[in-house]
C-alpha cells in the first residue's frame, strides 16, 4: 500500500516541481511559486477523462505529453529570468536569434572546455528530466485507474481551477505562469506575423511620421561632433549607494582632468530604450529620433528615414563609425548612413584579448585619433562604441599612461597579468562591472586631454547593466556629458537643463534617447549655438 501511494506522491510532486521557478510581477525578484500548477491541475483532468473512458495514455502520446511538459516548463523559468534580468518580456519571435552570442559569450567567460562540460550536463540533465516526466506522467496514469480515484482527483482539479474565476485584485490561489507564459509568446508570435506581413500598421505609422528637413547646422561652427556610447553605463553607479562609492570618485578625477583641459562640462540623463542588453536599439534610437524597438530596427533599416549621420554628412562632415564589437559582416549597417566603418577586423588589434569584444576601449580611441584626426583634417562626425564595460566585464584591461602602449602593453608586469587575468567570482560581478566602468572614465579622460581643437563630445551610456549587476525594478536612464572647449557648443545643452559637472541628479521625467535628434538638429541650426 505504501509503494502504490508513494509512487504517485512523487510523481506528482515531480510535475509540481516543474512550476516552481518564477518571478515576482512587482518587484521582478525571482522566487519559488508553490501554488498549485493550473497546467498540473489540467494535466489531471485530462488523464482522468480519458480513465473514465476506459482507455489510458498511449505510450508515444504520453511521451509527446513529457516533452509539451518540458517544454511548458523552461518556458516558464525563461520568461522569469529574462523578465529579471532584461526587465522586459520574453520575446520568442527575436530573442532566439540571440542564442548563439549567449552560447559564445558563455564559452569565452568559461572558456571552451568548461563551458563545453556544462553544456554537456546541461543537456544530460534535460535528458535527465524529460525521462522523469514520461515516468511521473505514467505513473499518474495508473494511481488514476479506479474509479473513486479518478472523480475525487477530478473534483478537486475541477475546484482548483475554479479558483482563477476570482474577482480581479483577489490574488489568485493558483500559479498560471506557464500559461501566462504561453499565451503571451502566442501574442507576440502573431503580432510578428501581423506586422511583417502587412496587417498591423502601428508601426507603418510611426515610420510616416514627419522628420526634420536637411540643415547646414552653422551652430557647430565645423567643429567635430564625437559621439561616445559607453557600454552598461546606467545611472545605478550614480544612484546605487555601494555603486556610487566607487564611480564617484572616478567622475571626480574624470571632472577635473577635463576641466584642466580647457573643457566645459555639462551632464544630465536619457531613458534608454533597452535594458541589460540590445545596445543597436539605444544607438539607432538617438541616431534615428525614433524610439525603436525590435521590429522598428528591422522596419527603419528598411526605410528611407534620415539618421543623425545622414544629417551631419549633408552639413558637410565626413561621417566615421567605430564598432570594436562587430566581428561579422553587418550590410544592415549601410542604412545609417555612414562615410568610413571601422569594425573589430578594420581597427588591426593584435593583443591580448579583454572580455567577450577582446578589443581595449583605450586602444579604440587611439586607433580613431592616429587615423581620423590628423592636422587640418576635415570636420569629422565620429560615433564610437566602448565595449570594454560590456558583459561579463572581466577582465577588465589596464589603462596605460602611455599611450604608444595601448595595443602591446609592455609596460605590464607578469605579476599584472596574473591579477587582470584571475578568474572573477561568476556569482558575483558587481566588482569587475564597476572597474570597468572606472577603466572607461580614466581612459576617457585622458584622451580628452589629449585631443587638440574645439570638438563637441559627448559622452553616454547606451542602457543600464543587466539585472544580475544592477537589481531589479531599476530605471532604463543612463547618464550624458556633454563637452567642449567652445562654450557655445555646450550652452544649447546648459539652456535644456543640463547640470554642471559629471554627477547630474535624478530627473522627475527625463527625456527619451528619441528626443536627441530633433532637440540637436533645433539647436545648430541657428546661425550660432549660443542665437
Amino acid at each position: 500500500m505504501i509503494r502504490r501511494i508513494a509512487a504517485p506522491l512523487a510523481s506528482l510532486a515531480l510535475l509540481w516541481a516543474l512550476w516552481l521557478p518564477g518571478v515576482d510581477a512587482e518587484s521582478h525578484h525571482l522566487l519559488i511559486d508553490l501554488r498549485p500548477p493550473a497546467i498540473l491541475m489540467l494535466l489531471i483532468l485530462l488523464v482522468a477523462c480519458r480513465a473514465l473512458a476506459g482507455r489510458r495514455l498511449p505510450r508515444g502520446a504520453t511521451i509527446i505529453l513529457a516533452v509539451l511538459l518540458f517544454a511548458a516548463a523552461l518556458l516558464q523559468a525563461a520568461a522569469a529570468l529574462v523578465l529579471r534580468f532584461l526587465d522586459r518580456p520574453l520575446d520568442l519571435y527575436f530573442d532566439p536569434q540571440h542564442l548563439p552570442s549567449l552560447v559564445g559569450l558563455f564559452t569565452d567567460a568559461m572558456g571552451a572546455v568548461r563551458a563545453a562540460l556544462v553544456l554537456a550536463a546541461a543537456l544530460l540533465g534535460a535528458v535527465a528530466l524529460l525521462a522523469a516526466i514520461y515516468w511521473a506522467l505514467r505513473s499518474v496514469a495508473r494511481a488514476l485507474a479506479p474509479r473513486g480515484v479518478v472523480l475525487g482527483a477530478s473534483v478537486l482539479a475541477l475546484a482548483v481551477l475554479g479558483t482563477s474565476a476570482l474577482p480581479a485584485g483577489v490574488p489568485s490561489p493558483i500559479n498560471t505562469s506557464a500559461a501566462s507564459a504561453i499565451a503571451d509568446q502566442a501574442a507576440l508570435l502573431y503580432r510578428g506575423f501581423a506586422v511583417m506581413h502587412g496587417y498591423d500598421d502601428r508601426y507603418a505609422r510611426v515610420l510616416a511620421a514627419p522628420e526634420p528637413p536637411l540643415r547646414d547646422l552653422p551652430g557647430l561652427a565645423r567643429q567635430d561632433v564625437i559621439l561616445i556610447f559607453v557600454e552598461s553605463y546606467g545611472t545605478i553607479v550614480l544612484d546605487e549607494p555601494r555603486f556610487h562609492a566607487v564611480v564617484a570618485p572616478a567622475l571626480a578625477d574624470f571632472a577635473a582632468v577635463v576641466k584642466g583641459a580647457g573643457y566645459e562640462l555639462v551632464s544630465s540623463r536619457l531613458v534608454s530604450p533597452t535594458f541589460g542588453g540590445g545596445s543597436w536599439l539605444a544607438h539607432g534610437t538617438l541616431a534615428s529620433g525614433i524610439k525603436l524597438d525590435p521590429f522598428l530596427d528591422r522596419l527603419v533599416m528598411a526605410s528611407h528615414r534620415r539618421s543623425l549621420p545622414r544629417y551631419l554628412a549633408a552639413a558637410g562632415y565626413r561621417t566615421i563609425e567605430i564598432m570594436p564589437g562587430i566581428k561579422k559582416p553587418w550590410p544592415e549597417g549601410a542604412f545609417w548612413g555612414f562615410e568610413r566603418s571601422y569594425y573589430a577586423r578594420d581597427l588591426g588589434y593584435t593583443g591580448p584579448p579583454f572580455g567577450w569584444f577582446e578589443i581595449p576601449d583605450q586602444y579604440t580611441l587611439r586607433s580613431f585619433a592616429e587615423d581620423e584626426l590628423w592636422p587640418g583634417h576635415a570636420p569629422v562626425f565620429a560615433q564610437i562604441v566602448l565595449v570594454s564595460s560590456h558583459t561579463p566585464f572581466a577582465p577588465v584591461p589596464p589603462y596605460v599612461a602611455d599611450w604608444r602602449d595601448a595595443g602591446a602593453f609592455a609596460s605590464i608586469s607578469q605579476a599584472q597579468w596574473r591579477t587582470i587575468y584571475r578568474e572573477p567570482d561568476w556569482s558575483d560581478l558587481e566588482a569587475p562591472y564597476l572597474a570597468s566602468v572606472v577603466y572607461d572614465l580614466q581612459t576617457l579622460a585622458s584622451f580628452l586631454a589629449r585631443l587638440d581643437g574645439k570638438a563637441l563630445v559627448i559622452i553616454l551610456g547606451d542602457h543600464q547593466p543587466p539585472g544580475f549587476a544592477s537589481g531589479a525594478k531599476v530605471p532604463w536612464t543612463v547618464p550624458v556629458h556633454i563637452l567642449s572647449r567652445d562654450s557655445a557648443l555646450v550652452a544649447p545643452f546648459r539652456r535644456a537643463g543640463y547640470e554642471p559637472g559629471a554627477l547630474p541628479q535624478p530627473i522627475v521625467e527625463p527625456k527619451g534617447m528619441e528626443s536627441f535628434l530633433g532637440d540637436f538638429l533645433r539647436d545648430f541650426s541657428a546661425g550660432s549655438a549660443g542665437d
